[in-house]
């Protein structure tokens, strides 16, 4: 089996409603599709959302090196030599790895069928039935926040909530209590500052939700004050590091300076799930818990792959955040979407989704 050629999709897919960050307010998702396809008709798909804010990718910049770099070198390569290929990927170009982790995922997903076994066997079976995910509370007041909030978990069985913030602390602390009064004491709650704040303002923050009990607190400062962090961290709510942890190095160093108490996992931060598992690894061997993320507004193809690494890895303390329901469409034949707050990997082998080519044409970017 040889890898015949290297297909790539830049898409921009509407939100269904704004997802207001402290970093930024998100109407569409920018997103690198990713197709390699084998010399005995075989289709991996890998997916990656590239932002300027959050890895410093572009649309552009992807396209171009999946096309011209990564393409070439890939070409006449055997898919199933996933380190090599990962390795010559990072030699060639560093950092990108959004764009490294959409074409590792679809040679995850080549091999995966090539096996003839979904993708959460070939990464070792089931740790557990599914996966739990969450609901996102952005933007608005602390009645409305509160209001969303509820009838996520309430009608729609969601246990986890996620409630962004970073901006006005009075004005944050308000939310997560109203949220945490909606939601009840049993339902996980995960602020995220998204690198919104100073020490001085996310260590007030921490102290006016501590009996709230947030689970954790996401990247209150940002991502280059690693000592910021390991001082908010000493305050009376876990932190977890999300932009400033990309991969298990960042981690290790994250670790070793009390600066996390947990750590976000994403794919297209660690380039892959083979970096996402040497996060993993080093979470593991430091004793903190994991939240297996996605980008609020990934297509159902970066979702599936996540959940179906979320649904096979033993660490996921803080279950998962691998939300495709933002989206006014999507890319693949049938959405990949939660049931009642929980995420079912497709059984078919590898990611178990098809794309559909009149949906890519539908959303594709020019460039």
């Amino acid at each position: 089996m040889k890898i015949e050629r290297v297909d790539v999709f830049p898409v921009a897919v509407p939100l269904a409603k704004p997802l207001k960050m402290a970093v930024a307010t998100v109407y569409e998702r920018t997103c690198i599709v990713v197709r390699v396809v084998t010399d005995d008709g075989i289709q991996g798909l890998g997916e990656a959302v590239v932002t300027l804010y959050f890895s410093g990718e572009s649309l552009a910049s992807s396209a171009h090196l999946i096309r011209d770099v990564f393409g070439p070198l890939l070409v006449g390569r055997d898919p199933s030599d996933l380190y090599e290929l990962r390795r010559l990927m990072r030699k060639i170009a560093i950092r990108n790895n959004g764009a490294r982790a959409a074409v590792e995922m679809a040679l995850h997903d080549v091999v995966a069928q090539a096996a003839g076994m979904p993708l959460f066997q070939f990464y070792g079976g089931r740790s557990r039935e599914a996966v739990p995910t969450i609901w996102h509370v952005s933007g608005g007041d602390p009645a409305s926040n509160a209001e969303d909030a509820a009838r996520a978990v309430h009608e729609d069985g969601y246990r986890l909530v996620k409630v962004k913030v970073g901006g006005d602390v009075d004005t944050d602390i308000a939310k997560v209590q109203a949220v945490r009064d909606a939601v009840g004491d049993d339902v996980m709650l995960l602020p995220d500052a998204n690198q919104g704040w100073d020490v001085t303002s996310a260590l007030r923050f921490c102290h006016g939700v501590a009996e709230t009990k947030p689970d954790f607190l996401e990247q209150p400062v940002i991502e280059s004050d690693i000592l910021g962090m390991a001082k908010v961290n000493r305050g009376p709510v876990p932190i977890a590091g999300d932009e400033g942890v990309f991969d298990a190095a960042s981690l290790r160093t994250h670790v070793e300076l009390g600066a996390v108490s947990a750590v976000v996992a994403k794919l297209m931060k660690a380039a892959g799930p083979i970096g996402v598992r040497e996060v993993f690894a080093v979470a593991d061997a430091a004793g903190i818990g994991v939240h297996f993320a996605g980008m609020a507004g990934q297509t159902s193809i970066g979702a599936a792959h996540a959940a179906h690494l979320a649904q096979a890895v033993p660490n996921l303390r803080y279950g998962s955040g691998i939300c495709p329901y933002y989206l006014e469409g999507d890319v693949v034949t049938e959405p990949f979407k939660a049931v009642r707050g929980m995420l079912h990997p497709p059984d078919k082998p590898g990611l178990g989704l098809d794309l559909d080519e009149e949906s890519v044409k539908r959303f594709l970017v020019d460039l």
